[in-house]
């Protein structure tokens, strides 16, 4: 609906937007109910414009016998419930966003991710990437979405199946859009936890099952990121 304010000739003071209704459902989320189309969700969070303060519904209704604003000629924007162009398009903004965030958090509930492998997810259903970036911006501030907790779960999951030295291992959470900053406090942990000396013995016994030859076996174990010294303790110690 549009229905121009007569103080201005300007595009921003046309009213774009009437909220008829609003329900706040959980922390922060609200239900808006517009005077057209399906209502929609928003988390107040994502407004840069709008204040919560505004999300207020038409005053007396719209159109009732009883309606302060019966009359729709008297609509205003800045009244209670009416949104000009710029404060239309920040509640519609936060909506996509909202959006973009349930989207992701659907993911989350199955399994972890780190930021980069969601975002190529939701932007392959079709999400746009200011909404997508907003929404993980808001969910790594949460810890909804952690990419250190991501890479340590990565790589307590790949222990189980392949012995592979740090090296190797920062290498493929960088494949994993980790970054460096996350993948070392990852690998810092997990270390702590696990032997590399001992993981570079069981690389080796493991080479030895495929290889004789000590040079072979020396260039299988460095591509899997041990250093010279690891591998040579390793070969001592059999």
């Amino acid at each position: 609906m549009h229905v121009e304010d007569s103080s201005s000739a300007s595009a921003k003071l046309y009213t774009v937007l009437l909220i008829l209704g609003i329900k706040q459902t959980l922390n922060g989320v609200y239900e808006i109910t517009p005077d057209s189309g399906s209502a929609f969700f928003l988390r107040d969070e994502y407004l840069t414009c709008v204040s919560k303060e505004r999300l207020l519904p038409v005053e007396g209704g719209l159109g009732g016998a009883d309606s302060l604003f019966a009359d729709e000629s008297s609509l205003k924007p800045g009244m209670q419930g009416v949104f000009n162009e710029e404060e239309s398009a920040d509640i519609l903004s936060a909506a996509l966003v909202f959006s973009a965030e349930r989207a992701a958090m659907t993911y989350l509930a199955r399994a972890e991710h780190c930021r980069f492998m969601l975002k190529q997810k939701l932007l392959r259903k079709g999400i746009d990437k200011d909404s997508i970036e907003k929404s993980l911006d808001f969910l790594q501030r949460t810890g909804a979405l952690d990419d250190v907790r991501f890479a340590g779960a990565w790589l307590r999951s790949r222990y189980i199946a392949h012995a592979e030295g740090r090296r190797k291992l920062e290498g493929e959470l960088l494949k994993r859009g980790i970054s460096k900053e996350d993948a070392k406090a990852a690998l810092d942990e997990f270390f702590t936890d696990h032997s590399e000396s001992e993981l570079c013995k069981r690389a080796y016994k493991k080479c030895l099952r495929v290889h004789k030859d000590p040079s072979k076996i020396y260039s299988s174990l460095q591509r899997l990121g041990f250093s010279g010294q690891q591998i040579k303790k390793a070969m001592a110690s059999s």
